[in-house]
């Protein structure tokens, strides 16, 4: 073999040599990027971990909470006729007119149940927020998902407000309502 082939074949060695070594620098700082994600997902995990375990004392008294004061539904029919109910004492207590109420489909999540109108109210601006305020209460579990208040043009002083009102109960077993009929087949002996 002639030395300029030799040195070919050398300075080709060379050169494999340090494409290899590129090649793998840049897999190793790409692995070491992927690490680092890695490593700063997990360490943002056990912050959020230690985190709620710290705030484990302040959930269990929410839980507490709720498992004593939140009323269970028995019975979906009985819920919606005592918000029915509710609400039109409160609402005349408070000199509101009430111009339409309507019952909206009952809910079901996994950790509660709930009941609701929506009702178009003509009322002043200042007993119609005097009643939401006392209907907002904590105890009562009642909420307002939607208000949605527009003025009157032939009277300044009042609004028409169009309110959506829930109250939700607990996860207890609620029965069906009381005009439905029952589907499951009746077995005979």
């Amino acid at each position: 073999m002639k030395p300029s082939e030799q040195r070919l074949i050398l300075l080709l060695l060379v050169l494999v040599g340090i494409f290899a070594t590129a090649f793998t620098s840049m897999r190793m700082l790409a692995w070491q990027r992927t690490l680092d994600k890695k490593d700063r997902s997990v360490a943002m995990r056990q912050a959020e971990v230690e985190q709620m375990l710290g705030e484990k004392d302040v959930w269990q008294q929410k839980l507490d909470f709720l498992r004593q004061k939140q009323p269970p539904m028995k019975n979906v029919n009985a819920a919606n006729k005592e918000l029915y109910q509710f609400v039109s004492e409160s609402a005349q207590k408070h000199n509101l007119e009430i111009n339409n109420r309507q019952t909206v489909q009952p809910a079901e999540g996994t950790y509660f149940h709930q009941v609701g109108e929506t009702l178009v109210i003509k009322a002043e601006v200042k007993p119609l927020m005097q009643w939401m305020h006392e209907l907002l209460s904590p105890d009562s579990f009642y909420y307002i998902s939607s208000l949605s208040l527009q003025p009157l043009p032939e009277d300044n002083s009042k609004v028409l407000a169009q309110v959506h009102v829930t109250r939700l109960y607990s996860p207890a077993e609620a029965s069906p309502p009381e005009n439905t009929v029952d589907a499951t087949p009746s077995s005979s002996r």
